[in-house]
């Protein structure tokens, strides 16, 4: 299956757990790993951002997903948010954006039918209701990300974030997200305990991540990519790994 939108030609592609991903021409590159797109979610998002835990933590929860493509770390979040009981009181929250409208609304009418989103500007937002009549806020702007996100949080349109799904295109592709001063708006949009995951492993983009101030720990990765990268604002970069990337001559990436 394919599509035309604003930014060329979509393709939709079934990975190896039955749910699909999607390639972009404009990028030349798939949004997930062909081993499994929802799997990966899964793995690196809601288990990489101690979703699970956040939950049960009785706090506010407020997901910032670097891209929304076909919408899967929307549903990976409210899917696990049905797994859990007695959240009456809780205040569940998930922000995103997505460069090309047409994208965005042609995800909405094939993945999430039965919700309507109401448009303001070039903001979309819409309110899940989940299992046991629990409210998911959800917001995804349109546009440069680099701008509407810092310019949103600006206006008080939603809390800090407690994760960050950081799921862009590689740094070869959309290196803008994946800058120094990206990653030092999303510290200052953030709470202190927030948890920011990636499938990245890339020594620039980790040495970004420290340049904004991020403490960063390598993980394993989903399938057959090796590693992976979390970070928190809290604790300290694993010393291992912080000597690794001091001996390395790759710098940081920045904007031009």
């Amino acid at each position: 299956m394919e599509f035309k939108g604003k930014l060329g030609l979509y393709k939709i592609i079934e990975t190896e757990d039955k749910t699909k991903t999607l390639w972009s021409e404009y990028f030349a590159e798939a949004c997930h790993n062909l081993s499994g797109a929802y799997e990966e979610t899964l793995y690196n998002y809601i288990h990489g951002c101690n979703i699970p835990e956040q939950i049960t933590s009785g706090n506010i929860i407020c997901v910032l997903d670097v891209g929304f493509g076909l919408g899967v770390g929307l549903k990976a979040f409210a899917d696990e948010i049905n797994k859990h009981e007695n959240l009456s009181d809780r205040t569940f929250s998930y922000v995103s954006m997505e460069l090309d409208e047409d994208l965005f609304l042609w995800s909405v009418k094939n993945n999430f039918p039965e919700y309507t989103f109401i448009k303001n500007e070039n903001v979309y937002t819409c309110t899940f209701i989940l299992n046991a009549g629990i409210p998911l806020s959800v917001m995804v702007l349109i546009g440069d990300g680099r701008i509407t996100i810092p310019s949103a949080f600006k206006q008080n349109n939603f809390s800090p974030f407690t994760a960050i799904f950081q799921d862009a295109f590689s740094p070869k592709k959309n290196p803008a997200l994946w800058t120094t001063e990206w990653f030092s708006d999303l510290s200052f949009m953030s709470t202190e305990e927030v948890y920011m995951s990636t499938y990245s492993a890339s020594v620039s983009v980790r040495k970004s991540m420290i340049a904004a101030g991020w403490k960063i720990e390598s993980a394993k990765g989903f399938g057959q990519k090796r590693t992976m990268t979390k970070a928190r604002l809290i604790g300290e970069t694993n010393s291992t790994l912080a000597a690794d990337l001091a001996r390395s001559p790759t710098l940081e990436l920045h904007d031009i």
